[in-house]
């Protein structure tokens, strides 16, 4: 299979290692010229591709048969730009260029917003209000749109990620010393990134449609959380501030029961701190 990765980062370098050892043909784009060396070893083809040319981004779906959109924006203010306007410009190429495809999308479990700290599956309201939040829902209702031309859409609503280069215990020992907005007392939404990885693949094998949420079977407090790292680290506990009105982060259990129910098994179900 002919597959391009629309922003080949944390996730998207790891799905490309994986398909191109299972023998797919894989173009992996970036933003960072100093990536492609890294990228080269993981994929047959890398393209600096900012998500501005409309020429390149038409080649890039009109030569692959699958095309899985992992961007990521790097500041706030980039959000329409990265992830709104890319929708608008794959729906462009679609209506104009481009015969049915398939699409995977790794969308963000954010989008949920606060919901007091109940349960939330794929069928539950997105609540998310700031700016972030309604570029990130109309992203999801473009590339769901291209449904109507033929395509066939999977997106991902992705829980925070945790893994390689991104450890638990390395991000508790950043916290050293600070005191953290809030109480500590929403839930915590995560997944390894090997999972993530492992779930873009099944949804590729088994020809996923719709949406499906992935978070892993714990959730504990994010104070919990904190002071189970510092338990096994010996490090002091976090210290939180209730008062702090700074932080804005909504309350929710993330359910994975959609794509459980499909076969699919997580390799880390349970948080791994390490």
């Amino acid at each position: 299979m002919k597959i391009a990765i629309l922003g080949a980062g944390y996730i998207g370098s790891d799905v490309a290692a994986l398909w191109t050892k299972k023998g797919h043909q894989v173009t992996a784009t970036t933003r960072h010229p100093d990536r492609l060396a890294d990228l080269s070893r993981v994929a047959q083809k890398c393209v600096i591709f900012k998500g501005n040319d409309e020429n390149e981004l038409a080649s890039l779906i009109l030569n692959n048969d699958t095309i899985l959109v992992t961007i990521s924006a790097d500041l706030p203010d980039e959000f329409e730009e990265t992830y709104l306007q890319m929708a608008h410009a794959i729906r462009r190429v679609a209506l104009d260029r481009s015969p049915p495809r398939r699409l995977i999308y790794t969308s963000s479990t954010a989008i949920y917003g606060d919901h007091r700290g109940l349960w939330v599956d794929e069928s539950s309201k997105l609540k998310l209000k700031s700016e972030q939040g309604r570029i990130l829902i109309e992203t999801e209702r473009v590339f769901l749109s291209l449904e109507d031309l033929g395509w066939h859409v999977c997106i991902l609503r992705v829980s925070e990620i945790y893994g390689p280069l991104r450890e638990l215990s390395h991000r508790l020992r950043a916290l050293q010393g600070q005191t953290l907005p809030g109480s500590g007392k929403n839930y915590s939404n995560m997944i390894h990134r090997a999972d993530v990885t492992s779930a873009v693949d099944y949804a590729l094998r088994r020809r996923l449609e719709g949406v499906y949420n992935l978070a892993d079977d714990d959730h504990p407090t994010r104070r919990d959380l904190y002071d189970q790292i510092a338990a096994k680290l010996g490090l002091p506990s976090i210290q939180w501030n209730p008062g702090d009105a700074s932080w804005r982060g909504g309350n929710k259990r993330i359910s994975n029961h959609k794509i459980k129910k499909l076969g699919f098994k997580f390799r880390y179900p349970h948080r791994i701190i390490d």
